[in-house]
């Protein structure tokens, strides 16, 4: 994800453990704190993580192309299925957390 959104990555994972009440600066830069804030998050709940950030990387995504239409090819393809942005973001967590194909156009219905 950083190749696309630069340090943004990086402060999206700082925000999830700031959400789960670890105190760490949301500077987009990994620094000792974030990354022990990181590895002490996996250790608890591995999986957790990992879900959560998809979820927060996919709707980063989601926000972009709401905001820059340009982007929504990368989001949403021609025939109007996920685009690689999405399908990247929700290979990596659980498929119950998958946005379903009708959960997927109700959120995009809005880009035409």
């Amino acid at each position: 994800m950083y190749v696309n959104a630069g340090s943004n990555a990086v402060r999206i994972l700082q925000r999830l453990l700031v959400e789960m009440g670890h105190q760490i600066a949301v500077d987009g830069i990994i620094g000792d704190a974030t990354a022990q804030a990181a590895d002490l998050a996996s250790v608890v709940s591995p999986q957790y993580l990992v879900d959560a950030y998809g979820i927060a990387r996919r709707n980063y995504y989601l926000r972009l192309a709401d905001e820059r239409p340009l982007s929504r090819k990368f989001a949403r393809t021609q025939r109007g299925e996920k685009g690689g942005w999405i399908r990247r973001a929700e290979e990596f967590i659980t498929p119950r957390y998958h946005l379903t194909e009708r959960e997927f156009q109700t959120r995009v219905q809005a880009w035409g």
